[in-house]
Order: C-alpha cells, then structure tokens, then sequence
C-alpha cells in the first residue's frame, strides 16, 4: 500500500469528490490525512470529513488550511454551491484540531507520504516556508496542473486553475526539488464523466455513491453555464475527471503514457509557467490517456467499493 496524504479544495468542481471517493475505494492507497485549502476551508474540510465517515474511514484526519493565495493579491474561485448535497449546515463534524498546515508537516515528518496535490498549491508552499524539512520527507508529489498544448486543442484553457490561481506558492512548491508527477489539464480535459456513468453510479447500493451522484448532479448545470458554450463539451458530459485522473497516476498506470520534460517553474507577467529548459529539473509528465478504459475502471472500482 502507498502511504497518501490528499491536500485538496474539494467542494467547489466535483472531481475531487470523486478522486476522493477513488481514494476510498483503492486498496492499493492508504489515506493518512486530508488537509483543505482555498476559500472557505473549513467547509471543505467538513465536506470531506463527511465523506470520509460515509465510506467507514472517519478515523482519517482532517484539517482546514490556507484560505487565500500566499501573497493575498488574488481570490480563490467560490460559486456558493459548496457543501450542498452532501454535508447539512449544522451538522457536527470531527476535524483534526491541528491547523491543515501543522497537519501535513507532521504527517509529511512522521509518515514519509506520497503527496497528493489537487488544488492550489498554497498548502504546500505554506509547509516548505515554515518547515524547510518537509521537502526530503515527502516520498512524491503528484499534482493535477499544468498546460503544455499537448495535441494542440484549442479548446483547452491556457491555463489551468490549481497552478494559476496561487503563483507564487505554485512556484514554490514545484522549484523546491521534490519529486513530481504532473499531471496536466491538457491530458485530463479528455477524460469525461457522462449521464451514463452517472446512472451506473445511481445504481450503486452505497451511502458513498448516492451522495458522490448528488453532487454531481448539483454541479452538472454549473459546469454546464460554464463551458457549454465551447466546442468541446458535449451535451451529456456532467464533470470532467481532472483529479481522479490525477488519484490513478499514483498507482495505475495501464492507461496513461508518462514522458520526462525539463521544467523551470516561473511567473511572467504575473501568470504562473513551466518553462521547457534543458539545463532544469526533469519531472514527470502524464502525456496521453486512454479515456473510455479509465473512465471504466474508475466506475467499476467505485461500485465494488460498495460490495
């Protein structure tokens, strides 16, 4: 079993509550805490608190993190849908009493895990900056993040949220010379979740998966408003499966091809970049992905999860 810790801003687009509920349901991943980051993080926190006790894991700790980006000259992406389907407003839920912060230094100190990044990066860069130590100690950072006009679609956005929307904690986080998986929004905006594996989902006999479907189904209209208008979303989309994606990296690779880039973090004109340079740091970057065969292993791990 690999040793995980998932630092996430779950709440907001429901892909991380799906690569949470993959987590969950893969006995090749053992979860040692959850930290939240952006916004509204200790909603986030209870959100993920709350799946956690659904799936019988309420033992895994977790804990709220950095609200805002490093520098505070920016906002994180709140829609105020948050929560809705899966967590009550006053439902009492048991967070770790440590800030996210102290929680993933002790867990990074003690445990030695693999580091699951699919938010901002301000969790992270937070951590290196109050304990330089936590860089040797974690075993692998893989992130959801980055845009290399890998296939050359237009349609993809130029910039990927998780790695913009903090910059400076992006950089560093991603020069401080842990080794790294990214896993970039190029590769993961061809993975799609359907109302037909949405009504796979429905069939499910699990707590998890009802309230995993709810979610999605409150999303759906949003992402819908939001990117309905291009090209690249077809009408029976309901997600795109970014961070599940990202969740696979670390321990199934059947379907996904990986190459090496020399990489120099930057920002230019206040945008966050991985610039190609062959003197830089090599890292691993996920380049192609066989959709339909990991859209199938993803619902089918998630159902027998239930069993």
């Amino acid at each position: 079993m690999i040793p995980i810790l998932l630092d996430t801003d779950i709440g907001t687009d429901v892909d991380d509550a799906i690569a949470l509920a993959l987590v969950l349901a893969s006995p090749q991943l053992d979860l040692r805490a959850v930290t939240t980051v952006s916004g509204n993080v200790d909603l986030r926190a209870r959100i993920a608190k709350k799946m956690l006790m659904l799936a019988g894991r309420g033992e895994v700790p977790v804990a709220a993190g950095i609200r805002e980006p490093v520098l505070r000259q920016r906002s994180f992406l709140w829609m105020g849908h948050e929560g809705s389907k899966i967590v009550d407003t006053e439902e009492s839920l048991p967070l770790a009493d440590a800030h996210g912060i102290d929680l993933l230094i002790d867990t990074v100190l003690r445990e030695r895990p693999h580091l699951v990044a699919i938010g901002p990066l301000s969790n992270l860069a937070v951590a290196i900056m109050k304990e330089p130590a936590v860089i040797a100690a974690i075993e692998h950072l893989t992130v959801m993040g980055g845009v290399f006009e890998i296939g050359n679609d237009p349609a993809v956005p130029m910039m990927d949220y998780n790695l913009g929307s903090d910059p400076e904690a992006s950089l560093v986080a991603l020069s401080a010379g842990i080794p790294t998986t990214l896993v970039p929004l190029d590769v993961t905006w061809k993975v799609r979740f359907t109302q037909t594996e949405l009504a796979r989902l429905r069939n499910v006999n699990s707590p998890l998966a009802q309230v995993l479907c709810d979610a999605i189904e409150t999303w759906w209209p949003l992402h819908q408003a939001m990117f309905g208008g291009q090209g690249a979303y077809p009408p029976d989309v309901v997600a795109f499966l970014h961070d599940p994606l990202t969740v696979a990296a670390v321990f199934e690779r059947t379907f996904l091809t990986v190459g090496k880039r020399h990489l120099q973090p930057a920002i230019r004109e206040g945008m966050f970049q991985l610039l190609e340079d062959e003197s830089a740091t090599t890292f691993n970057v996920v380049e192609q992905v066989d959709a339909a065969a990991f859209v199938e292993f993803l619902v089918d791990r998630i159902a027998h999860a239930a069993c």
